[in-house]
């Protein structure tokens, strides 16, 4: 499966950071819920740090991860991607 949307996401600048041990928790624009990254979110946190289309990220983490399955890797990261830009976590990048 790839997305045919091509867009690119960065992360939000509005977003705060704080790290507790090796624990990462984002603090949401607006609302100012507090979202824990687990594993695959902090990877595309660190990942979003310069802009990339869900394909790219689904790239590397098939790269990173070869001995998970493909549609596995593809469901994880698709729905940590959905819910990081529902929370606004991640935006469009625009040129």
């Amino acid at each position: 499966m790839t997305n045919t949307d091509a867009t690119k996401y960065i992360r939000n600048p509005g977003v705060t950071e704080t790290t507790l041990d090796d624990d990462v928790f984002l603090v949401e624009p607006g609302s100012g819920e507090v979202f824990y990254l687990n594993p695959v979110t902090s990877g595309l946190w660190t990942l979003f740090a310069q802009s990339a289309t869900i394909d790219e990220a689904l790239a590397i983490y098939r790269e990173a991860f070869p001995e998970n399955a493909k549609d596995e890797i593809e469901r994880d990261v698709s729905a940590a991607i959905t819910e990081m830009r529902a929370r606004d976590l991640i935006v469009a990048y625009l040129d």
